[in-house]
């Protein structure tokens, strides 16, 4: 009996001081949990500021804030006032999900630090490993963001980027944190190029001449962007493959009629470097619309996609043809016939499925059925749901992209040239 209640005792002490183990353990291990949480939290945070960086409890004022893009999901305070955390997402067409980034912008309105948090577009289009330095690029620069371009191999991913950088940097102005960075016209002329010539999404430097500051070509092939001096004010004067031309200023005007020298210059330069389609494109035409004659190429002025187009005849009928060179999963070559009413009466592609192995995994697609789904489709009945190609999305939205491009093209040469 002795023994049993010795035995009891020193089971009922053993007991007791796991017990007490456990309960130190706890009461050292949940703050340490809880520590290395907000460390986790804060790491992106401190990573993006200058030394010495503090963020307490107050550090989050995304909620006193007003004019906050759907892409900004929170903005901090650094407790000494050495500036501001902003946390943002940017989607491309290649995204996943969401890319999620952490900026660092110090009191007077300049870039600390910048990262990428999490990435979801393809691996092939990754930014950091087509371009390591391109995030460096950023430091330093105020929300002009003066001379940071884009990456080549990667322009799509990049443009979300650098367009969520600028989101980002306007919350901070727009809530009177810090000063709007002064933008040069170069560069305001450069930018406005995404509104007045939205066809041309990737471009390469030329050698620029006389009075052209800086040349760009689109790399498929279908015109050029000029920035160019008149005087001492700049201009963008843009000269697409078939000729047509456009000037505009720095509050976005239209100012073509006034500056026919410039225009003159900048063709003459396009024509030194601009590709020609016209017998491959007048080839084609003839093969989509049996018996047509009187091929004659057009000029058109609009600035998508168009590489090349022409009217011809068959019979009394008239009908025009658009080369569209748009890009999807690669380069896209797509033809657009389109009748005198406005309605399509073809439509081809030298190629809709460049990953066949992939895309066969998905069961393929009835390609003669989605050409004959195009015609008499018109600018107003066109969707753009009659381009999509199950699990070819970039694909889908190069043919829609292409498509409107082609009733735009048609629209304005019916309006005399008029956009």
């Amino acid at each position: 009996m002795k023994d049993f209640i010795k035995a009891s005792v020193i089971l009922t002490v053993i007991v007791l001081v796991f017990s007490a183990a456990m309960f130190g353990l706890n009461f050292i291990t949940g703050p340490m949990i809880e520590a290395n949480n907000a460390g986790a939290a804060l790491a992106p945070l401190l990573a993006v500021m200058p030394e010495g960086a503090s963020f307490d409890g107050n550090a989050l004022i995304t909620d006193t804030l007003t004019d906050l893009p759907a892409s900004v999901t929170a903005v901090y305070k650094e407790a000494k006032g050495l500036g501001y955390v902003i946390q943002t997402t940017a989607t491309s067409s290649y995204s996943t999900a969401p890319m999620e980034i952490t900026i660092g912008v110090t009191a007077d309105g300049k870039i600390s630090g910048v990262q990428i948090d999490s990435y979801n577009d393809t691996p092939a289009y990754d930014i950091r490993a087509k371009d390591p330095t391109y995030l460096d690029s950023y430091i330093g620069k105020d929300s002009a963001l003066a001379d940071v371009g884009l990456v080549a191999g990667s322009t799509y991913s990049s443009t979300a980027f650098k367009n969520a950088m600028s989101e980002a940097m306007g919350v901070l102005i727009s809530n009177n944190m810090i000063a709007a960075g002064v933008k040069s016209d170069a560069q305001i002329l450069e930018e406005l190029m995404a509104t007045v010539a939205p066809g041309f999404t990737k471009t390469e430097e030329l050698t620029a001449t006389g009075n052209i500051e800086k040349a760009l070509k689109a790399t498929n092939d279908i015109g050029f962007a000029y920035i160019m001096k008149d005087g001492d004010a700049s201009f963008l004067v843009l000269v697409n493959a078939t000729g047509g031309a456009k000037v505009y200023d720095v509050t976005s005007c239209d100012v073509t009629v006034s500056h026919p020298e410039l225009v003159a210059e900048a063709k003459a330069h396009a024509a030194t470097a601009q590709k020609s389609y016209k017998d491959a494109a007048e080839a084609k035409f003839a093969k989509m619309i049996e018996g047509a004659t009187d091929m004659t190429a057009l000029e058109i002025n609009t600035f998508g996609t168009i590489a090349y187009a022409a009217s011809f005849k068959v019979g009394e009928a008239t009908y025009y043809g658009f080369y569209s060179r748009s890009i999807g999963f690669h380069q896209m070559d797509v033809y657009i016939v389109i009748d005198e009413s406005g309605a399509i009466a073809k439509m081809d592609a030298k190629q809709f499925i460049f990953d066949e192995e992939y895309f066969m995994a998905f069961g393929g697609m009835d390609v003669t059925a989605y050409k004959n789904g195009f015609v008499g489709l018109t600018g107003e009945t066109f969707t753009g749901e009659q381009a999509i190609i199950a699990t070819a999305t970039m694909t889908s939205n190069a043919v829609k992209q292409s498509t409107n491009d082609a009733f735009d093209a048609f629209a304005t040469m019916k309006r005399g040239g008029a956009n």
